[in-house]
């Protein structure tokens, strides 16, 4: 087939796309919103089978995602994902004979705490959550699982580790705690030690109408319930503001769906596991239906599949 002729049948499919969407009740939804719609927005692994499972979420916190074993999977298959594809467990300059302390902020699993404990022996390796359970493996010696939350303030003194590591948190940190919440990352990070931050935006490159009006869903009710995806895009200045020095940001284009191969069918089952547990948070702040839900996350699982749809992420490391 010619490239004319792939770029064609691209079009035919988008249309037909949006035609389901329409015969479903949601293309005027979408029509509406498309015009405030200009960036693209985050998601996370597996199939749209969604809200009819009840899921488990922490009352009186700031996490806008489940805690429970389905979301606990999900977690551990996007630590084995997001390895893949940063072929390592941190991007900062770590020198393996200097550092000794290690703090994983939000440690969901365990996983990547388990493993850096392994690769730095020498160094005692902490991982700190709202609510953590043992893996189901034996724990190297030098790690510690602590119970806390990072916008209460960290249960360690000043100066104490030579590395720490964040990911992914944006869905827990409302925008106004940004600030503070860098503030004690910074207070615990010795002299000479390193910050690194990974994290998710909202950007999507040739998503499709469903995967468009999601993301719009995503940004309004995220803002009225005081998050702001966008906070990624900022991240180098929040870090600069910190008075770090050597401070690089990277952004990592990743493909999503069949096209990517392994990598692209890893990043959607991921991105697909990780929208139905959104639902609460859509369902209160905008008054998404369920069924409308499951209609939207049923034609984004089809652009996936038919489109060639990116999605950024944003890694930020700078030293003390």
């Amino acid at each position: 087939m010619t490239e004319a002729g792939s770029r064609g049948n691209g079009q035919a499919q988008v249309q037909a796309v949006t035609g389901r969407m329409a015969s479903v009740g949601i293309g005027r939804a979408f029509a509406q919103q498309q015009t405030i719609e200009q960036h693209p927005t985050v998601r996370l692994p597996q199939s749209p089978a969604a809200p009819t499972i009840a899921r488990r979420y922490l009352i009186d916190t700031d996490y806008l995602l489940p805690k429970d074993l389905i979301e606990a999977n999900r977690l551990d298959f996007q630590h084995y994902y997001l390895k893949h594809v940063l072929k390592s467990n941190y991007l900062a300059p770590l020198d393996k004979e200097r550092v000794r302390s290690i703090l994983d902020v939000g440690c969901g699993t365990g996983r990547w705490v388990i493993e850096m404990a392994r690769a730095f022996r020498e160094a005692r390796v902490y991982g700190i959550d709202l609510e953590w359970s043992t893996p189901a493996q034996k724990l190297p010696p030098n790690v510690t699982f602590l119970q806390g939350n990072v916008l209460a303030g960290l249960p360690f003194p000043g100066h104490t580790f030579d590395y720490v590591h964040q990911r992914l948190l944006a869905m827990g940190i409302p925008a106004n705690r940004w600030p503070s919440l860098l503030q004690e990352l910074l207070r615990v990070t010795a002299p000479g030690g390193w910050i690194e931050l990974f994290e998710g935006g909202d950007t999507f490159v040739n998503a499709g109408p469903a995967l468009r009006l999601f993301i719009e869903w995503y940004r309004q009710a995220s803002k009225r319930a005081g998050y702001d995806p966008a906070i990624v895009d900022r991240l180098g200045n929040l870090f600069q503001n910190l008075g770090l020095h050597h401070v690089r940001l990277e952004t990592l284009s990743v493909p999503v769906g069949p096209w990517g191969r392994h990598e692209g069918v890893m990043l959607q089952k991921n991105l697909m596991a990780t929208f139905p547990g959104l639902f609460p948070l859509l369902q209160q702040q905008l008054n998404i239906e369920e069924e409308q839900f499951n209609m939207v996350l049923n034609e984004i699982n089809r652009e996936m599949e038919i489109l060639q749809i990116e999605y950024q992420y944003y890694v930020v490391y700078g030293q003390k």
